[in-house]
C-alpha cells in the first residue's frame, strides 16, 4: 500500500484532532464537566452523520456510540446541539481545519496560473431553507427562512477556505470578505452580484488581484483605451477627461474582437480604476469583465478563460446539497440548524483530506485528475462504517485497505480527454 494512503487516518485525526476540539470545547463552555459529552467525539460524530442519508439527531447519536462506545441517551445528546456554545465549537472546528489550506505551506500546484497567483480563489453563496419558525432569526426572500452560506474556496483542488453563515435576506454585496486569510496578490474569482465598488477598491488597496463580470448596461467612465477601432480612440481624444462607455459602444452593439479599456468604477474622484475587457459572446454578444490585471500578461480571451473557472463554486455547492445533506436540516432550533451548516461543511473538509491522501493536492486540478472529488464524498457516504472502523483502529491495516480500495474504485478514473479551462489557459497565455 502506498506510504500517503497509510498516512490517511493519520491526515483525518489531524484535520479534526479530538484533544484540540476537547480543548475549544472547553473555552466555549460546550464542556461544563468531564463526565459530561466529550467534544472532539460529538464534533466526529455530527460530521459523519452528514454523510449519510437523511441524517439527523440520532444518526449522530449512534455515530456517537459507536466512535465511544459508550451509551448515551437520546435527551442529553439533542439537548447539546441546541446552544450557542455548540455552534462556536462548530465555527473553531472548520478555522482550525481550513488554516493550513490558507498558508504558502500548501503544495503549489503545477500551472501556469500558480506562477503568478499564491492562490486563485472563488466565492459565492447558497441559500439553504430552513423551518419557517426560524424566520425572525433568518429571515430569507419571498416570506421564507433561509440561511445563507457564503462560500471561499481555491481553485486548486476545491479546497475550502472560509466560510460564513448569514440571514437569507442579506444582499451578496453587505457580505464580509475575510481578506486577512489570504495573501497578497490572491486573485478572486467572484460574479455580478458582488459587485460593489467600495469592495472592488478595497481588493485593490489590499493588493489583491480580481476578475469579475460586470453588468450588461455598465456605463463607466474611460480613461483609456488599450484596444479598441480608431474612431474609439479619436471619440476620446476629443474629450480626454474621460468619456462614458456607452458613448463610444451602444448597448445593443455586436462586437466580434476583444475591446480592452482603463474605466473608473464608482464615484470619479474616490471610485476604483480597474481594466474593462470586452469580448464577443454568442452571435457577437458582449461580456464585460473588470479586472486589476495587466495587459502585458493577460490578454482579453485569456480573462474570459480564467473567469469559467468560477463555476468550480456552483460543483462545491451541488456536491455539499448532494452528497453531504447541506440542504437538509431536521430541526426547528436555530443553534441546532447552524450546527448541522457546518458539519456539512467539516464533512467536506474530511472528504478533500481523504482526495488528498489519495491523489495529491497538486494533482487535482480540474479535469486533469485521477480522481473525482464529488463522487469521492459520496462514496465516502457509502463506506462510512470502514471509515469508522479506521478512526477507532488505527492499527487496523486491512480495514484501511479495503477502505482505499473502494474509494479508488468508485471515485478513480483516468484523466479525461476533453480540454477544460485549465488546459486551455496556458496556450491563451503563451499566445499573448
Amino acid at each position: 500500500m502506498p506510504a500517503r494512503y497509510i498516512k490517511l487516518v493519520s491526515r483525518l485525526k489531524a484535520a479534526l484532532p479530538e484533544s484540540r476540539l476537547d480543548e475549544v470545547g472547553r473555552s466555549v463552555a460546550f464542556i461544563r464537566r468531564r463526565r459530561q459529552l466529550t467534544a472532539g467525539s460529538f464534533v466526529w460524530a455530527t460530521v459523519l452523520s452528514r454523510f449519510g442519508n437523511k441524517p439527523g439527531f440520532e444518526q449522530a447519536r449512534q455515530w456517537f456510540m459507536r466512535l465511544t462506545e459508550k451509551s448515551v441517551h437520546r435527551r442529553p445528546f439533542q439537548v447539546r446541539f441546541k446552544a450557542p456554545q455548540a455552534v462556536a465549537l462548530f465555527e473553531q472546528a472548520f478555522e482550525s481545519a481550513v488554516a493550513p489550506w490558507r498558508q504558502s505551506s500548501r503544495p503549489k500546484p503545477r500551472h501556469a496560473l500558480a506562477k503568478h497567483f499564491p492562490d486563485v480563489v472563488l466565492y459565492d453563496s447558497s441559500l439553504v431553507q430552513v423551518n419557517d419558525s426560524l424566520r425572525r432569526h433568518f429571515k430569507g426572500v419571498a416570506a421564507q427562512a433561509a440561511v445563507k452560506v457564503f462560500l471561499m474556496a481555491s481553485a486548486f483542488g476545491l479546497l475550502p477556505i472560509s466560510a460564513q453563515l448569514y440571514p437569507g435576506h442579506r444582499h451578496d454585496m453587505t457580505l464580509d470578505v475575510p481578506l486577512q486569510h489570504f495573501a497578497r496578490a490572491t486573485l478572486f474569482l467572484f460574479d455580478k452580484g458582488f459587485i460593489a465598488w467600495k469592495r472592488l477598491l478595497k481588493l485593490q488597496q489590499a493588493g489583491m488581484n480580481l476578475l469579475c463580470p460586470t453588468r450588461y448596461n455598465a456605463n463607466p467612465l474611460v480613461l483609456a483605451i488599450h484596444h479598441a477601432p480608431k474612431r474609439m480612440h479619436s471619440a476620446l481624444r476629443r474629450q480626454p477627461d474621460g468619456i462614458r462607455l456607452r458613448e463610444l459602444l451602444p448597448i445593443d452593439k455586436r462586437i466580434t474582437k476583444p475591446l480592452d479599456f482603463e474605466v473608473v468604477v464608482g464615484p470619479l474622484r474616490s471610485g476604483v480604476r480597474l481594466r474593462l475587457v470586452i469580448v464577443p459572446g454568442p452571435k457577437g454578444k458582449q461580456r464585460l469583465y473588470l479586472t486589476t490585471l495587466s495587459t502585458q500578461l493577460w490578454p482579453p480571451r485569456a480573462l474570459a478563460e480564467i473567469y469559467r473557472l468560477r463555476w468550480q463554486i456552483e460543483l462545491v455547492f451541488k456536491e455539499l446539497k448532494q452528497h453531504l445533506s447541506l440542504d437538509f436540516l431536521p430541526t426547528a432550533d436555530r443553534h441546532a440548524v447552524q450546527v448541522f451548516i457546518w458539519a456539512s461543511l467539516l464533512a467536506l473538509i474530511v472528504s478533500r483530506t481523504c482526495a488528498d491522501c489519495l491523489a495529491g493536492l497538486r494533482q487535482l486540478i480540474g479535469l486533469n485528475n485521477s480522481l473525482r472529488l464529488a463522487p469521492l464524498s459520496k462514496a465516502l457516504g457509502h463506506h462510512l462504517a470502514l471509515l469508522a472502523r479506521t478512526l477507532t483502529n488505527s492499527r487496523s491495516a486491512l480495514a484501511l485497505k479495503i477502505l482505499v480500495i473502494q474509494l479508488i474504485s468508485e471515485a478513480g478514473y483516468h484523466p479525461a480527454r476533453r480540454m477544460d479551462s485549465f488546459r486551455r489557459i496556458p496556450a491563451l497565455l503563451s499566445s499573448a
